[in-house]
């Protein structure tokens, strides 16, 4: 897809297409007023999944309601979803629910008691706890994004999942990794608009045989308004689900730092020392993972390319950057940006710069500073600093 999806300074300067936020596609899925609901906040024992995914803001902007959450997602166009099963939680109701995130509940889609998506997930035996699903909706990013949005709904899914490891991994709850089948999504009553693209459990598996759903769940549409894109749709059917498990450090003031997490536009050099930037240039990767990064502004520091927390070219590349991520003049005043490359230019590779972009926000959150993540940039002026194709880029400064 990086062939199909690339930005050239032709196509930027060329386009001519003009952005209608009137007509912007509605970004939260919501059932009908006579299903059943509980407030997150009524069982503690689910606490870590109020705080994966949840709105932290609210403004009035041109008269539309305008929701940050936890979570980034490309300009703010929400294209995930999540839904879980719940079987045997103490005063809890069994069934399979979505979460509605605008109003920290979960809603009931159907109850379940020897049933269940479990055999969809190639189970045998009832799953005691916690099954999460994570779907995609593509029209959400392609209404603004056109193909490339193919690179930000998995950016977007990885920082969904980074979210979801990072609340597991404070309250002490244990991930398991699941693999879908492609009948999930017609047994969750999806359309063509929305795919599962992750599961995960947490709970166990008991002795206790289930069966299959007898049909399909109610069919809702996750916006008011759809336009299909035969091959973001084809595409995104085709791969598969992800299924490596995030591995996240614990942060004692993570409830603050999953509160207050934002994409810095603003950056004030001068409130960035040195020792931060040190502490996240010696941040290892993963190892499919390649971060070349570039310090821009420092009190006493070298300016320059790092790799593994070593200056491997001196230099001032302010307006290098600058140029490559589309001329956004923001970034100037950052101090650092950290290039994400991957060898391989592949949806887990976008979902898994995701999941470490994430914990990268915690992270600056802890000391103080700002950082925004970048997907749009000129791919094939990408390869400056690396002969691996760019996934993701990370500006990062101090708060103003």
């Amino acid at each position: 897809m990086r062939e199909q999806t690339l930005l050239t300074r032709e196509w930027v300067e060329n386009k001519q297409t003009f952005l209608d936020w009137d007509s912007q596609p509605a970004s939260f899925k919501h059932y009908p007023h006579f299903c059943y609901r509980i407030k997150l906040s009524d069982f503690p024992s689910l606490q870590w999944l109020e705080e994966t995914r949840c709105i932290t803001d609210k403004a009035i902007i041109a008269q539309r309601a305008y929701y940050r959450l936890n979570v980034p997602s490309a300009g703010n166009l929400h294209p995930i979803e999540m839904y879980v099963q719940l079987r045997n939680m103490e005063g809890i109701l069994s069934g399979i629910y979505h979460l509605d995130a605008v109003h920290r509940e979960l809603v009931m889609i159907a109850e379940i008691a020897g049933e269940g998506v479990e055999p969809y997930l190639g189970l045998t035996s009832r799953f005691e706890g916690v099954l999460v699903m994570i779907s995609l909706v593509p029209f959400r990013s392609s209404w603004k994004y056109s193909l490339r949005a193919w690179r930000y709904l998995y950016l977007d899914l990885g920082h969904q999942i980074g979210a979801l490891g990072l609340s597991a991994e404070y309250f002490g709850v244990k991930l398991t990794k699941m693999s879908p089948t492609q009948p999930l999504n017609k047994i969750m009553g999806m359309s063509e608009d929305e795919v599962i693209a992750a599961v995960y459990g947490i709970g166990e598996i008991s002795a206790r045989s289930v069966r299959a759903l007898k049909k399909s769940l109610m069919r809702v549409h996750p916006t008011d308004y759809s336009e299909s894109d035969e091959m973001l749709g084809r595409e995104l059917a085709e791969n598969p689900p992800y299924t490596a498990l995030p591995v996240m450090e614990k942060y004692g003031d993570f409830l603050k730092l999953n509160a207050t997490r934002r994409s810095g536009r603003e950056f004030d050099a001068a409130m960035m020392s040195d020792e931060v930037i040190k502490i996240l240039l010696d941040r290892a990767p993963p190892s499919r993972l390649e971060i070349v990064s570039i310090v821009l502004q420092a009190q006493c520091m070298h300016l320059g390319v790092y790799r593994s927390g070593v200056c491997t070219e001196k230099g001032e590349f302010i307006s290098e950057c600058v140029r490559l991520l589309l001329d956004q003049r923001f970034i100037s005043g950052a101090n650092m940006v950290l290039f994400i490359h991957a060898e391989n230019f592949c949806a887990s590779s976008h979902i898994e710069a995701g999941i470490v972009t994430q914990e990268l926000y915690m992270v600056c959150e802890e000391h103080n500073v700002t950082c925004s993540g970048i997907g749009a940039f000129y791919d094939e002026e990408s390869f400056r600093w690396s002969t691996n194709p760019l996934i993701y880029a990370v500006a990062i400064g101090g708060k103003r």
